[in-house]
């Protein structure tokens, strides 16, 4: 392809995830407004699950080519990088995120079920259609109860003119923008490094790393800036707990899923930091500080490297 079109589409994706993020965020919060839950609960049901279609797309893509164990180490390792990459760059341009105490409870409980289903996935030799029922119903359950719990009053917000109808079309509109974006941005990319000839590794670290979590850290920014911080951290973990419970889940029911633990050893103990310093943040410092944002790029940076039998 063309080096100027290239270049062209670079740009134009760009400018085009720039603003499909903030349109993305304005009809989230106005959707979570007209439906009566709190903004956590709607990152985590709607906006999660959105974002996380890429993954979706893999899995499909795996039982296809008949390679799904290959769709466990990309969930896995999708979840790290929004724990360590995303969550990490999200938060130094502003510095600091606050939690109300009800979001934080949310938050802890999601840190709890990720860590038990890694838990289980490492354990086992094999994901059977029995697990992926469990993992099916886990999500089910706290889908249910996140959104007992974050109904508020209709009437707690001011009236809204624009119908509902015309939002979720807005809304969708805006998410698919941002998931076509996201994926042009890529494609852009790689083919750029290509005529400049860099290594398939660079490429590895850098551009396929970031862009397959374009969707969730566009999110993040937009919504960190405009002091969302409930949606923030709902679409984080809740995409987290949407790849290990209903992805997965989904994956396991199809087509029974075969695990190497030698393969997901180096991983593990590197996702398992991840979540601890998110918790201990958010239980015992109530907030989350570019001081943490800097371990979890740290983190990443030397999973990258151990990765590679650099360290």
């Amino acid at each position: 392809m063309n080096e100027v079109v290239l270049f062209f589409i670079f740009i134009s994706s760009s400018l085009i995830l720039y603003k499909s993020s903030e349109w993305t965020l304005r009809y989230s919060l106005i959707l979570s407004r007209k439906i009566g839950i709190s903004t956590v609960v709607f990152g985590l049901i709607i906006v999660a699950i959105s974002t996380s279609l890429p993954e979706l797309m893999v899995a499909v893509s795996s039982i296809i080519s008949r390679n799904v164990g290959l769709s466990v180490g990309n969930l896995l390792g999708a979840n790290f990088i929004n724990l360590t990459l995303v969550l990490g760059i999200s938060v130094l341009p502003y510095g600091i995120i606050y939690l109300k105490k009800k979001e934080e409870k949310d938050i802890i409980e999601l840190l709890f079920l990720s860590t038990l289903v890694t838990l289980i996935i490492f354990q086992g030799q094999k994901l059977s259609v029995i697990h992926g029922i469990i993992l099916l119903v886990l999500f089910g359950l706290l889908i249910s109860k996140l959104y007992r719990g974050g109904r508020i009053k209709k009437d707690f917000y001011d009236t809204i003119d624009e119908s509902v109808k015309k939002i979720i079309l807005l809304f969708i509109i805006s998410l698919s923008l941002l998931l076509l974006s996201s994926h042009l941005l890529v494609f852009s990319a790689l083919n750029i490094a290509d005529i400049f000839a860099l290594t398939a590794t660079f490429i590895g670290m850098t551009i396929t790393s970031v862009g397959t979590t374009l969707p969730e850290l566009s999110i993040q920014l937009r919504a960190i800036k405009n002091k969302e911080y409930g949606l923030a951290i709902g679409d984080l973990l809740g995409s987290c707990v949407v790849n290990l419970t209903l992805i997965l889940g989904f994956l396991s029911i199809l087509s029974p899923v075969s695990i190497e633990a030698t393969s997901l050893l180096h991983l593990i103990p590197f996702l398992f930091i991840a979540i601890f310093v998110v918790w201990y943040a958010i239980a015992n410092k109530k907030k989350f500080t570019r001081f943490e944002g800097i371990i979890l790029m740290i983190l990443y940076l030397l999973f990258i490297l151990e990765s590679f039998s650099i360290i």
